[in-house]
C-alpha cells in the first residue's frame, strides 16, 4: 500500500486571532475583557486585584509627591514630569475600569462579530480576504504595542542602569537611589534593602497603566478593521453583482433575493457600528482629554530644560502619545471611507437593467450610505484625519 503525504489542513482566520494580542496584554493584567466560557481561576482573580491596588496606591503616592514638590517651591520641571506620570496612570486606570464595566456589551460585540465573520468556504474566503487583513491588522497592533512596551522599559530601566553604571562601572561614593517615576514613598528607601521592592511595585504600577492603555487602542484597532473588511466586501460585491433579470425568466426574483440579502448585510454592519462605538466611546473620550494634556506638559517640559536622560524618556511619550491619536483618527478615517464607498458601489454597478424593485432597494442603500459611519468619542467627538488637524493646532497654539 503505497504511503500518501497528509496534506495538513489549511487554517483559516478567526476573530479570536485578530483580537489575540489585545486579549494576552489584557491576561498579564488579570483581566478577561470578554466572556469566553472559560471560568477565572481565584489566582486569577487575586492577581488582578493586587494589580490594581498597587496602581492604586501608586495614583495617590504620585499625588502626594507633586503635591509636596509643589509646596516646597521644588524644581519645576520635575513638577511637569511627575504630573504627566500622573495623568498616563488616570488613563490606564481608566482604560481598565472601563473594559470591567463593559464587559457584557464587549462580550456581545464579539459574538455579534463572530456570527458576522465570514465562513471556511472559498466564496467567502475570497470576497472578504480575512488574511490579507489579519496581516494589516497585525502591522498595526504589533508596531503601536512594541511602541509603548519599549517606552514603558526606557521609563523604567533607565534610572536603574545609570545608577548600576554610577556605582559600580563609575564607582560614585554618592550615587543616588532614584525611583522610575517619583520619589516620595511612606517609607525611606534610600541606602536601605527597600529600595528594589519599592523600586519593583513603580515598576508594576506603571507597566499596569502602559498595559491598561495598550489592550484598550489594540481592541480598537482590531475591531475596527474587522467592520472596514465588511464594508470593502459588501461594496466589492455589489460593484460584481451581474444582473439576471434580462437572461433568465425568474431572473428578477433572484435578483431581488440576492440584493436583499446585502442589504441584510448592510443593516447588521451599521448596528455592528453603533455597538462598536458604544462600548468604545468613553475610551476614546479619555484619550483625547488625556493626550491632551501629555502633550501640553511634555511639550512645555522640553522648552524648559534639556537634560539627556529626562529628554530621551519625554520625547519617546510625546511620540508615542501623538502616535496614538493619529492611529484613532487614521482608523476612523478609513471607516468613513469604507463606509462611503458602499454607497459609490451601489452607483457604480449595472444596474440600467435591472427590475425597478431593485432601482429602489439600491436607492435605500445610497441614502444609508450617505451619513458615513466613523469612531465617536461618545456625542463630544467624531474622529477623522480632520480632527487630527484640529486637535494638534490646538496642541501648539
Amino acid at each position: 500500500m503505497d504511503n500518501v503525504a497528509e496534506v495538513p489542513e489549511e487554517k483559516y482566520v478567526e476573530v479570536d486571532d485578530f483580537l489575540k494580542l489585545a486579549v494576552k496584554f489584557y491576561n498579564t493584567l488579570g483581566i478577561d475583557p470578554y466572556e469566553t466560557g472559560q471560568k477565572q481561576t481565584i489566582w486569577f482573580q487575586i492577581y488582578f486585584v493586587l494589580n490594581v491596588i498597587n496602581m492604586v496606591f501608586s495614583f495617590f503616592a504620585e499625588v502626594a509627591a507633586l503635591i509636596h514638590m509643589l509646596r516646597e517651591d521644588e524644581n519645576f520641571l520635575e513638577c511637569c514630569i511627575v504630573l504627566s506620570y500622573v495623568s498616563f496612570v488616570v488613563i490606564g486606570l481608566s482604560k481598565i475600569f472601563a473594559v470591567m464595566k463593559q464587559k457584557p456589551k464587549m462580550t456581545a460585540l464579539v459574538n455579534q462579530l463572530k456570527t458576522c465573520f465570514p465562513s471556511p468556504s472559498a466564496k467567502d474566503q475570497e470576497e472578504y480576504a480575512p488574511k490579507s487583513w489579519l496581516k494589516r491588522c497585525h502591522m498595526y497592533t504589533k508596531g503601536f504595542g512594541v511602541l509603548y512596551t519599549i517606552l514603558y522599559f526606557a521609563h523604567a530601566l533607565i534610572p536603574l542602569f545609570v545608577y548600576f553604571v554610577q556605582r559600580t562601572l563609575l564607582q560614585y561614593p554618592d550615587a543616588e537611589q532614584i525611583m522610575p517615576f517619583y520619589q516620595l514613598e511612606p517609607w525611606e528607601f534610600r541606602n536601605s534593602w527597600l529600595f528594589y521592592p519599592t523600586y519593583f511595585h513603580q515598576s508594576l504600577a506603571g507597566y499596569t497603566a502602559t498595559c491598561g492603555s495598550i489592550a484598550g487602542d489594540l481592541m480598537i484597532f482590531a475591531v475596527v478593521l474587522q467592520v472596514i473588511m465588511h464594508y470593502e466586501r459588501l461594496a466589492k460585491v455589489l460593484r460584481e453583482f451581474k444582473i439576471e433579470a434580462l437572461n433568465e425568466p425568474n431572473g428578477v426574483n433572484k435578483d431581488l433575493k440576492k440584493l436583499q440579502s446585502l442589504v441584510a448585510s448592510h443593516i447588521d454592519i451599521l448596528r455592528l457600528t453603533d455597538v462598536m462605538n458604544e462600548v468604545f466611546g468613553v475610551p476614546l473620550l479619555l484619550n483625547f482629554i488625556v493626550s491632551a494634556l501629555l502633550v501640553c506638559l511634555v511639550g512645555f517640559q522640553l522648552t524648559l530644560d534639556f537634560n539627556p536622560e529626562y529628554f530621551c524618556k519625554q520625547v519617546l511619550l510625546l511620540t508615542s502619545v501623538l502616535f496614538e491619536v493619529y492611529l484613532l483618527c487614521s482608523f476612523s478615517q478609513m471607516l468613513i471611507d469604507a463606509s462611503e464607498n458602499v454607497g459609490h458601489a451601489a452607483y457604480d454597478m449595472d444596474w440600467l437593467g435591472s427590475d425597478k424593485r431593485f432601482k429602489k432597494i439600491l436607492i435605500y442603500i445610497s441614502m444609508r450610505a450617505q451619513k458615513p459611519v466613523c469612531l465617536k468619542a461618545t456625542i463630544v467627538l467624531d474622529l477623522s484625519l480632520s480632527t487630527m488637524s484640529i486637535v494638534s493646532t490646538r496642541y501648539y497654539s
